[in-house]
């Protein structure tokens, strides 16, 4: 009597390999290094690999493809504007100081934002930016440094030559409180400001020259070179003399100050201080006595 075989529904067909049968000749078929990328991906079958295939070409078709050579400027820029999305601040950066600058180094806070604007507008990573920001301070504080020096300098030398101009002075008219000194330096001064109230203003002329320094922070200059104190000097016994020039000395346009019918009391009181001489020069002319005005 044969025996009477039954097909439960787990039961193999007759004829049909099991699956592992297929998944062990599958796997068997392949080099080594082909297997161990099968096992690694859970490769098991051709069915597998097709299904895996799939799955990865959904992902590139949702992905940026990176433009080749053949592309144009406007392809290229669009990749790197949708690139640069993912990095970039909306907030904007936030730039990190360089280390070693100089104590009293003025930082432009506007200008980093207004820069930060800059490198947020190109796209540029962080790190890029940072990069970027610590050349530009760091160039900043290279001609900071180099100003700071040349200032310091030109301080050093216009102090040197000031020293050196007072001791030509000192050993030409005497020291200091010496009526010699004192009466040129007076002279210079008078005439400078005579000058001055005339329209001709030499201060900023003097310190071209390096006759003057600079003026300082409470607008006060020295004199740097003696010459310009002779010079001053001379201006003031040639231009302020009685028989001088009285353009120069006549602050009132060319009126006499003292005339009857129209009198200037103000340039009379400033010639009467600063020049007496002229000012007797010009009573006399408008016919009245010196006397009466006290020289």
């Amino acid at each position: 009597m044969e025996d009477i075989i039954e097909a439960g529904p787990d039961s193999q067909k007759l004829g049909e390999p099991d699956a592992g049968m297929q998944e062990t000749g599958f796997l068997e078929s392949l080099s080594d290094d082909n297997r161990a990328l099968a096992a690694e991906h859970g490769w098991r079958d051709a069915g597998s690999v097709v299904e895996g295939y799939r799955a990865l070409q959904a992902d590139l078709d949702g992905s940026l493809k990176v433009p080749d050579e053949a592309a144009g400027a406007e392809e290229k820029s669009a990749f790197y504007r949708d690139v640069s999305k993912s990095w970039t601040p909306k907030e904007g950066y936030r730039f990190k100081m360089p280390e070693a600058l100089p104590e009293s180094f003025p930082y432009d806070q506007a200008f980093a934002r207004e820069a930060g604007e800059w490198f947020q507008e190109a796209g540029l990573h962080p790190e890029a930016a940072q990069k970027l920001h610590d050349k530009w301070v760091g160039k900043m504080a290279e001609q900071f440094a180099a100003q700071e020096d040349t200032s310091a300098t030109v301080a050093r030398q216009q102090v040197e030559k000031a020293e050196a101009a007072h001791q030509a002075l000192v050993r030409e008219y005497g020291p200091p409180e010496s009526d010699g000194y004192q009466n040129v330096v007076a002279k210079a001064d008078r005439a400078m400001s005579g000058l001055k109230a005339s329209g001709v203003d030499l201060s900023d002329w003097f310190a071209d020259k390096g006759a003057l320094s600079q003026a300082d922070a409470n607008g006060l200059r020295q004199v740097a070179d003696p010459t310009a104190v002779k010079l001053l000097a001379f201006i003031h016994d040639s231009a302020f003399a009685e028989d001088g020039l009285s353009g120069l000395a006549d602050a009132g346009g060319g009126a006499n100050p003292f005339d009857r019918d129209a009198p200037d009391l103000k340039v009379q009181s400033e010639l009467l201080e600063r020049n007496p001489a002229r000012a007797r020069q010009l009573i006399l002319a408008a016919g009245r006595k010196p006397g009466l005005f006290g020289v």
